[in-house]
């Protein structure tokens, strides 16, 4: 429930309710969830989080935007809100005094006119003291002259922010770490307002862990060029700002988490305007953030990688931002997982760019790999032992499709959650097997492991269509491990002996002498990853 804040002189006004609302987006999950009532919501169990909202003066349309605000955090019962309006432009802030010390949380919706020092000394304490503050879009543009809340917020924007106010922060690709950029200039800048994707780098933090790795945005401001004391801060995630859009060319930090003696912030600068605000990854990072900020922890359920995912930006009306947080039951699940997984749906992640081979390194043995016209060929070597061409990247919970196409004599299979047993030496782990009809396609290998087939069971023989690409899809969560040779269910096995995590092989088996040479030809290699 929303109520004003009603302690003279304060200045208050009611929050305007929406029509009624309904749910304005389509996901295509995983898991499907049935509709649950705010009753069976995980955050309706728990007591409202007590949240005061600072609006009154803005560059923004706070008017429009503070509702919104409000019902996100209120969906499913996760928050109630007070508001606190302060007066207009260059009025009298001595009047603006709320109590911060009786909420779990403050969330400014303000960029205006300093409040008074004795309201700055109550909120430096408050913080201090352990409380928590969320800041939203335009609320790090504010009050550039207040020591105090530039190291809350860590980084800001414009107002006359420059080299002064403390470093640049960016993400640089090369070097896979951040920089302090401490040349010259001023801060704060944004590109047009697009579309944009969101890349966590702290997957471990409580805001982030049950996040996707990436997800989109809706069309927003991208912030860029922030600059501050950067102190005990930790970026979260990042964004590109794509210079086609006008953007600065580097990767600018999005969300953060900042500690100010013993109270936590939280900082977004996604949420220019309704519109931002209606997006999915606005409103579940909004949600998570507040709650760690409140209190330390987050409670809210992990967000499927179909809900948020990293090729099309989802968005929903606010009153319904608990949805996306419903959980499928177990039943709901088991049934999903005798499906095989649908190659069309979201939060596919290509791992091979068509072109050449970055993102991949060659271990062991001597045959070749090539690529050409979007295929990845892999060449036998007569006396090569067993050769791998392997992902950089490594998969724990993950669906993975490909299409393969092996000359018929010729032995090959994907490796997965594989690893070397030391720097450059034997890969050994599950393969899934590839082989000309009849032969053993799709069952599971345990490649110099000593084990042997992992599938004993090996009744099909002919799923594996010869001379032509075959559509492999395989799916490895927990000891689980289930795979498809053109819509033939081949494997399923429950492997506890295997690493829970490790990278992706493609193999070229080795060859005897008068043999060969072979080819295996691999195409549209794709991961999705499951929380």
């Amino acid at each position: 429930m929303t109520t004003a804040l009603m302690r003279p002189p304060l200045y208050t006004r009611p929050v305007t309710s929406f029509l009624p609302l309904f749910l304005a987006f389509c996901v295509t999950a995983i898991f499907w969830a049935p509709a649950a009532s705010a009753a069976d919501s995980p955050t309706a169990t728990a007591a409202p989080l007590k949240v005061l909202l600072i609006d009154g003066q803005n560059n923004h349309k706070w008017k429009e935007t503070t509702p919104v605000i409000v019902e996100t955090l209120e969906s499913g019962g996760f928050a109630d809100v007070t508001i606190a309006t302060t007066p207009g432009k260059r009025g009298d802030m001595s009047t603006f005094s709320p109590d911060f010390a009786e909420y779990d949380v403050v969330v400014s919706n303000y960029n205006g006119d300093l409040w008074s020092g004795e309201t700055q000394r109550a909120f430096e304490a408050y913080m201090k003291n352990g409380g928590g503050f969320v800041s939203v879009h335009a609320a790090d543009n504010s009050f550039p002259a207040w020591e105090a809340y530039n190291r809350m917020i860590g980084i800001g924007g414009w107002g006359g922010r420059n080299e002064k106010d403390g470093p640049y922060v960016r993400w640089k690709e090369d070097l896979q770490q951040f920089t302090r950029d401490t040349s010259k200039g001023s801060g704060g800048t944004h590109g047009r307002r697009v579309p944009f994707e969101i890349v966590v780098r702290n997957p471990d933090h409580p805001i982030t862990k049950g996040l996707p790795r990436s997800f989109m945005q809706v069309a927003d401001e991208l912030y860029g060029r922030l600059r501050g004391p950067a102190e005990n801060m930790d970026v979260l995630a990042t964004a590109y700002s794509d210079p086609s859009t006008r953007g600065t060319g580097e990767h600018e930090p999005i969300l953060m988490a900042i500690q100010f003696g013993k109270g936590r912030v939280f900082h977004s600068t996604l949420g220019h305007d309704v519109n931002a605000m209606k997006g999915l990854a606005f409103q579940t990072t909004l949600r998570r953030g507040t709650e760690w900020a409140a209190t330390g922890k987050v409670d809210l359920p992990a967000i499927d990688n179909n809900v948020l995912t990293s090729t099309e930006a989802a968005a929903g009306e606010p009153a319904d931002a608990a949805d996306a947080e419903q959980q499928p039951s177990e039943a709901d699940k088991a049934a999903t997982l005798n499906q095989p997984p649908k190659i069309d749906g979201d939060g596919w992640q290509s791992i091979f760019n068509g072109e050449s081979l970055e993102g991949w390194t060659q271990k062991n043995g001597t045959a070749s790999y090539r690529v050409e016209d979007g295929i990845i060929i892999g060449k036998t070597a007569v006396g090569s032992p067993n050769s791998f061409l392997c992902s950089d990247e490594s998969y724990e919970n993950f669906e993975l499709t490909f299409e393969v196409n092996v000359d018929e004599g010729l032995n090959s299979g994907v490796q997965i959650r594989s690893k070397t047993r030391d720097e450059g030496g034997r890969v050994y782990g599950p393969q899934v097997e590839i082989e000309s009809a009849p032969g053993e396609s799709g069952y599971i290998y345990g490649e110099a492991t000593g084990r042997g087939w992992i599938t004993k069971e090996q009744p099909i023989k002919d799923a594996y269509q010869n001379g032509k690409f075959n559509r492999y899809r395989v799916r490895a969560i927990g000891d689980r491990i289930q795979t498809w040779v053109n819509d033939t269910k081949i494997s399923d096995i429950v492997d506890p002996e295997s690493s829970g995590s490790g990278f992706i092989g493609l193999q070229v088996h080795g060859i005897g002498k008068n043999k060969g040479p072979y080819e295996v030809r691999w195409r549209d290699i794709r991961v999705r990853p499951i929380q």
